[in-house]
């Protein structure tokens, strides 16, 4: 029977031996590494050193230490990473870190070591690195954020997680995305340049060109400002024959994509030769998007790249945009509420009001990354994707968007969620549902507040359903007798499970505090079942001047532990980040109302709280919910 330690050194192993690298344990095969471990025992006597692994991949020496219980992963001392006798023995960190600091002394080969510790098993465990260095004859350590997964060091991988981690730069997929919003600027400048064109027809145009780029009978080098045929009816011809090609759409669902590409035949400047770029605006676009754009949507990245780029045209538009109710949603969003309500392959997945279909490509790619075989993709793409989106600009953007994806077979509906019957939906035997519904719909009308749109999508799910949705803090709090209506109706048919306070700056720029709720259809709200409300409002993203919200290298260890909470894998947590409570339709579904915090707050904890105050009640305010603020008489 395995001992306590080895355990962890079986998961570690086995974890190592994954790199396919050479490695050492118990020592170093390296005779300057051999050399300098003597003298180097955890005891404080003149025994030789004995790291559990030590292994050197590209130019970074990884020196790694474990320990049976997660409690002992690291300790520290008032100056940091304690260094007496009994941490180095009894704490992992503490004894990998110990051992880098003999090999920076006493070689000359390495003056950078990567140390790290790691704790419990392949089900429940921590990896925290630290970086110890030398410069100018002076040792640092510095600790680094904490890893989910060893694989991260993989020889494949060890370079962008250095760079992000140790370097301070971004990663592959954050440099990926800082490529596309610029060119998404570059393209909003171009298509109001050269064709003189604002909003959403830049979004259509940029759309009708990414669906004939995949038609492999369309060529740019035939767009050549013939006034026979122009360039616009080549690019909306390539169209066609490519979705009746790909039989991705019933004809109906065509014929309204096509009638709103009909524009590029017609309009002027987009089909006739610009002097300056020596080619048709078309053209011009179609080249840009070909060598910059086309590739990405074969990445099976979860950014919504269509989406962004219309959230970028629309901006500046006074009368479009966040005026309808559109915020796009982060990636990391769209993924983390996906994995909230355990997508699977054999779920049928809704977005009632999908906007531009970022969900729907979360879902598609966590469902298809499961799948067993090439026939179960098949399957998810062609019937088990389903959006409802009532704007016909976003149709087109959402259509474009599934297509580029893979969409077999585009279930999306050109409708208002409203008119579409719960009954409807479940026939289609739909499990789970993501969506973000339209914000500042019920300033005037209440049955288009956020809480109605929730209420109207859990009814279309079958029973035991899951519902993730993100809305305003203001959703939860429901102070309009209306919203107390629909919550209270919402209880008596349905159970809310997890309310979570997501980061201030999730929809950077837009200025709303969300949270994100899951919910199981079709089951009455037990009087004393317990919802868990948690704090996440540090995610790991923060704000980075000229790039908008980025991961700050501790998203996934703090996500990480977000559902380790959540399924009851970790039970060392504070109310701070979690409350279990029982709840009524009158009460506000937020950590807030449910936490106290009995501590006495510091003068820049008071300030900070009274600065958040105001900033969410100038929110409501312009999203015109300073109703909020009011004595609401309920006898009214």
């Amino acid at each position: 029977m395995a001992n306590e330690a080895s355990v962890t050194d079986q998961f570690v192993r086995r974890e190592i031996e994954k790199f396919h690298v050479k490695y050492d344990e118990q020592g170093s095969s390296n005779p300057e590494i051999s050399k300098a471990l003597k003298g180097a025992s955890k005891q404080g006597g003149t025994g030789i050193g004995k790291p559990e692994f030590v292994m050197q991949i590209e130019d970074y020496l990884l020196v790694i230490e474990d320990k049976r219980g997660n409690d002992k992963l690291i300790n520290f001392e008032n100056h940091g990473i304690a260094k007496d006798v009994l941490s180095l023995s009894g704490y992992a960190v503490n004894g990998a870190v110990h051992y880098a600091h003999h090999i920076i002394n006493k070689t000359v080969s390495f003056d950078e070591v990567i140390a790290i510790g790691i704790t419990g098993d392949e089900e429940s465990h921590y990896i925290q690195p630290v970086l110890v260095n030398k410069t100018d004859d002076k040792i640092s350590e510095k600790v680094l954020p904490k890893i989910t997964d060893l694989q991260k060091l993989h020889p494949d991988n060890i370079n962008e997680w250095y760079s992000i981690n140790v370097l301070g730069e971004l990663s592959n997929e954050q440099k990926r995305i800082f490529e596309l919003q610029n060119v998404s600027k570059e393209l909003h400048e171009d298509l109001r340049n050269y064709a003189s064109l604002e909003g959403e027809n830049k979004a259509t145009v940029i759309s009708a060109i990414l669906l004939a780029l995949n038609e492999k009978t369309f060529k740019a080098i035939d767009l050549i400002g013939d006034d026979t045929k122009k360039d616009g009816m080549r690019i909306i011809e390539a169209v066609e024959t490519y979705i009746n090609r790909e039989g991705v759409m019933p004809q109906a669902k065509t014929d309204i994509l096509l009638n709103k590409f009909a524009f590029l035949k017609t309009n002027v400047r987009l089909n006739e030769i610009n002097s300056s770029l020596g080619m048709t605006p078309l053209r011009y676009f179609t080249n840009k998007l070909n060598s910059k754009v086309i590739h990405h949507f074969k990445q099976n990245t979860n950014y919504d790249i269509l989406g962004n780029f219309y959230g970028e045209f629309v901006k500046y538009g006074g009368s479009d945009g966040n005026g309808l109710g559109i915020v796009l949603t982060p990636h990391h969003i769209t993924t983390l509420m996906a994995e909230l309500i355990d997508i699977l392959p054999s779920d049928y997945v809704l977005d009632p009001a999908c906007g531009s279909g970022a969900f729907l490509i979360s879902a598609m790619n966590l469902m298809t990354s499961k799948a067993k075989n090439k026939d179960e993709i098949k399957h998810i793409k062609e019937h088990q994707l389903l959006g409802i989106e009532m704007q016909e600009k976003m149709f087109t953007v959402a259509t474009t968007n599934m297509i580029l994806r893979g969409d077999g077979k585009s279930n999306l509906q050109l409708a208002d969620m409203f008119y579409i019957t719960g009954q409807e939906m479940q026939d289609k035997k739909v499990n789970k549902i993501l969506f973000n519904p339209p914000y500042s719909q019920g300033k005037t009308d209440k049955t288009l507040t956020e809480i109605s749109f929730i209420k109207h999508a859990l009814d279309m799910l079958v029973v035991g359903g899951k519902l993730a949705v993100i809305v305003p803090q203001s959703t939860m709090v429901g102070k309009s007798k209306e919203e107390k209506e629909y919550k209270k109706k919402i209880l008596e048919n349905h159970t809310l499970e997890i309310v979570i306070t997501t980061n201030k700056d999730t929809f950077h720029g837009v200025g709303t505090n969300p949270v994100i709720a899951v919910f199981e259809a079709g089951k009455p709200h037990p009087e004393n079942k317990k919802v868990k409300f948690i704090n996440f409002e540090d995610d790991g993203y923060i704000v980075r001047k000229h790039i908008g919200l980025v991961d700050d290298g501790t998203a996934d260890e703090k996500r990480k532990i977000l559902f380790d909470v959540i399924n009851g894998d970790n039970e060392d947590y504070t109310t701070k980040f979690m409350v279990k409570s029982t709840i009524k339709a009158e009460d506000e579904w937020l950590h807030s109302f449910f936490y106290f915090n009995d501590e006495i707050p510091t003068d820049e904890e008071f300030e900070k709280s009274i600065a958040d105050y105001l900033t969410f009640q100038f929110d409501m305010y312009t999203h015109g919910r300073g109703y909020l603020f009011d004595e609401v008489d309920d006898e009214k």
